[in-house]
């Protein structure tokens, strides 16, 4: 018994030698943002994944009592910005650079999920949101937007995946637009 003990732990230090920081879901915690009055937090956290990315969301009182509100869709979808509004009441989630998900801090209930841009079914999305954040009481979106592209990366250029694009923003607007949550609802009740 004890043997096959070592061997299964040894098995692991093996794979875990092999794999990357991502795939081991490290950093745990690589977004985290307190609420402006300091008594709520959001945080993303990672999960181990051999093809990274793989993450949940997660918001509650300081204290520690923080519950996951959502499961990231795995591979294709990450977090890496979230935004709380003035007054504390919201926060949001930036999914794949283009998808919102804001929630309520008193319960930690969703109020919207979705585009708040231009929609892209492209993989990741061609149009993001950049300079995201949110209006005083989390009623609407502020944000500019670009598009997304890839371009072609030299051989000497590729990372260690062998990547052969990187992206490119293009196209970015220059004066930030001011999107209420209600009329994106309002327009999209499909």
């Amino acid at each position: 018994m004890m043997r096959t003990g070592l061997i299964v732990a040894l098995a692991g230090l093996v794979l875990s030698a092999a794999c990357t920081a991502e795939q081991l879901g490290l950093p745990r915690v690589p977004v985290r943002a307190v609420s402006p009055d300091g008594r709520d937090v959001a945080f993303v956290r990672n999960h181990p994944e051999l093809d990274p990315p793989n993450q949940s969301l997660w918001l509650g009182p300081i204290d520690g009592r923080a519950v996951q509100v959502q499961r990231v869709p795995p591979d294709a979808w990450w977090c890496d910005r979230i935004s709380w509004a003035a007054d504390s009441s919201r926060v949001a989630f930036v999914v794949a650079d283009a998808v919102v998900q804001l929630y309520e801090a008193a319960s930690a209930r969703r109020i919207y999920s979705g585009w708040v841009g231009r929609r892209s079914w492209d993989q990741p999305p061609g149009f993001i949101l950049l300079d995201f954040s949110l209006n005083a009481n989390g009623s609407a979106a502020i944000f500019r937007e670009c598009v997304r592209k890839y371009v072609p990366v030299s051989a000497a250029q590729q990372n260690r995946r062998g990547t052969r694009v990187r992206p490119v923003m293009e196209q970015c607007t220059t004066t930030p637009a001011t999107v209420a949550f209600a009329t994106i609802a309002a327009e999209n009740h499909w």
